[in-house]
């Protein structure tokens, strides 16, 4: 009977080793693919946010052009640039801080401190550094459920030696605690085996 219950445990440790490693293989191969997208998003970010910065820079001057020819009271020039320069995009916030200097507020709002403004202008940018963050905690969540594979497998390992060692020994008390010992460690990793994550 320590002899079958042995060859059972040496049988089941075996196959959770196996499955453990392939598994340990299989996330480590989800966390490069996770750290590489991750890695797209990034650079997308960045030239989203030069992009960003590149229009708010020409609104920026559209804005002092606009700003002398409203304070000259020229008409025509006010014209051309909302018609012809000022993109499409910018002129309602361009009407936002007319009609409060036509209003007489004392203090317009400053275009470039216009939330609403900076939030449209720079929302790719923010949607795509949001996707490399999310994909940089998916890496870090692949690389740990890999770890705690590779931490399982060894268990099973200490679980297969303690089953295989059983043979050298002649006397039962010694068979029959390496035995215990084997079958704890293997329900042990077997508990930790359903609780993670599987990658197919």
């Amino acid at each position: 009977m320590i002899e079958v219950l042995a060859v059972v445990l040496l049988a089941v440790a075996t196959l959770g080793s196996a499955w453990c490693g392939y598994q340990a293989t299989r996330w480590n191969g989800e966390e490069a693919d996770f750290a590489r997208q991750a890695t797209d998003a990034r650079v997308e970010a960045s030239r989203q946010f030069g992009l960003a910065t590149q229009k708010v820079a020409y609104d920026a001057t559209m804005v002092a052009q606009y700003a002398q020819a409203y304070a000259d009271g020229n008409e025509k020039l006010i014209a051309f640039y909302r018609t012809a320069l000022i993109r499409p995009e910018f002129l309602p916030v361009i009407d936002r801080w007319q009609q409060e200097l036509t209003a007489g507020t004392a203090s317009p709002t400053n275009v470039f401190q216009d939330q609403q403004y900076l939030s449209t202008e720079f929302a790719d940018y923010t949607a795509a550094d949001a996707h490399a963050i999310a994909l940089n905690l998916e890496s870090q969540k692949a690389s740990e459920t890999g770890d705690d594979y590779v931490l399982t497998t060894l268990l099973l390992a200490s679980a297969l030696f303690f089953a295989g060692v059983t043979t050298s020994f002649r006397m039962r008390i010694p068979r029959l605690l390496l035995l215990t010992f084997a079958a704890l460690t293997i329900a042990y990793a077997t508990a930790r085996v359903v609780s993670l994550d599987i990658s197919y």
